[in-house]
């Protein structure tokens, strides 16, 4: 079943009694974009053969479920005048639910539940799935009870040669200008005494850190035209764990950017090492772009 939402930002909804975090930042970009807000909430179906009691059930519970979420989007619109929100209650598993409705999002936006904090993040998770399978970009919200980042944190993108980096690095300075703020661009480059290397000294090292660096300004240089009022900060980190230095650095950070894809040649595999490693393990939202 195909869910509408084009040109919206899309949001997954399990919890119809109240506004989860998810829902509050879908609010949030849909007003900084100026496009709708769509809140969609996934119906499990009942089982094919199951006993008639079952049945009675489900068609019972299948109008609540659409009442309180358009309660939800009446709140919504109350407080926030002139908000577009519609609603969609749609048969099915959460995480295809989603996917399919992202086809004619503009973004979708889902939470995820990690069994004490954003750490424990899984990647069999609704939000995983989505994160590696959606069609537009998703911004994946830490879980309820966790300190959000200010409004005035940075977007933080980690910057490398592979050919997809210049479209996460578009999508960081757009979301750098759309929230006022400046962007970290963290390039990672290991040499030969980074952990796991042997022993060398600094006149070694300066041939490939100003390699490092130029490639760093070259990735940037496109962006950087187009958006030159968003403050960059760039930062050169020598090591050879690209993953957990950007989740050091997401500490700091209002959303961490990063892509979708894994490297060609890994059939099946949708999200690279470094984007897994920041869906577990951040300490800020993060945005998948396709």
């Amino acid at each position: 079943m195909s869910t509408d939402v084009t040109g919206r930002v899309l949001v997954g909804v399990d919890d119809l009694t109240g506004t989860a975090p998810a829902v509050e930042a879908a609010l949030r970009e849909a007003r900084r974009v100026g496009a709708g807000l769509s809140l969609v909430h996934a119906f499990a179906s009942p089982p094919a053969f199951g006993p008639s009691l079952w049945l009675d059930a489900y068609a019972a519970a299948l109008p609540e479920a659409r009442d309180l979420l358009e309660r939800q989007a009446a709140r919504l619109r109350a407080a926030h005048d002139g908000l577009d929100v519609d609603t969609h209650v749609v048969v099915g598993r959460p995480a295809p639910v989603l996917i399919d409705a992202s086809r004619t999002a503009r973004l979708t936006v889902v939470g995820c539940r990690g069994v004490g904090g954003f750490a424990e993040l899984l990647l069999g998770s609704v939000s995983a799935q989505v994160a590696a399978h959606a069609h537009s970009p998703v911004l994946v919200i830490r879980p309820p009870g966790h300190e959000q980042p200010p409004g005035d944190a940075p977007v933080l993108v980690g910057v490398d040669a592979a050919p997809a980096c210049a479209e996460v690095v578009q999508a960081a300075f757009e979301h750098a200008h759309a929230r006022g703020v400046e962007l970290v661009a963290v390039h990672c480059w290991a040499s030969m005494d980074a952990p796991g290397g042997d022993a060398c000294g600094e006149h070694d090292r300066s041939a490939p850190e100003a390699a490092a660096q130029l490639l760093l300004d070259d990735a940037l240089a496109a962006a950087r035209h187009r958006y030159p009022q968003v403050r960059v900060v760039r930062r050169l980190i020598r090591t050879g764990a690209t993953g957990s230095a950007l989740v050091r650095e997401s500490a700091e950070a209002g959303v961490v950017v990063v892509g979708s894809r894994g490297h060609a040649g890994a059939a099946g595999v949708l999200l690279n090492s470094v984007s897994q490693a920041l869906l577990h393990h951040a300490h800020c939202p993060v945005a998948v772009i396709r």
